[in-house]
């Protein structure tokens, strides 16, 4: 279900950058940490991310060796919140929606209290 390449928006990616700079962690990492706390809400996203042209990753590069937790996590979502889209799209929604929810961190520390 996962497809091999995701593509972010521009504002995403500003946003990756941004915390990257802040945190130290790589984009991917912050994009998983992000998809995980969209997903997690397990309501449909009300609106899709704006022009997909910002970062690409490959899908083992965004979610590495766990990505077989993360399509089940996105097919649960799928399922729950009856979203048919296209699941690279999802994906940029879901990670578009959580760097918003992980707009206030500015260190490391901050990304350990997430919740």
């Amino acid at each position: 279900m996962i497809p091999h390449r995701v593509r972010v928006s521009e504002r995403a990616t500003g946003r990756l950058r941004y915390l990257k700079s802040r945190t130290g962690l790589t984009p991917n990492i912050l994009g998983r940490f992000a998809f995980v706390l969209s997903a997690r809400d397990m309501c449909r996203l009300a609106h899709g991310p704006g022009d997909l042209a910002g970062l690409e990753f490959n899908a083992p590069t965004l979610f590495g060796e766990h990505q077989e937790l993360y399509e089940l996590l996105l097919v649960r979502y799928a399922e729950t919140a009856s979203d048919e889209r296209d699941p690279g799209l999802v994906i940029a929604s879901h990670i578009e929606t959580g760097l918003h929810k992980m707009g206030h961190l500015r260190s490391l520390e901050d990304m350990a209290a997430l919740k």
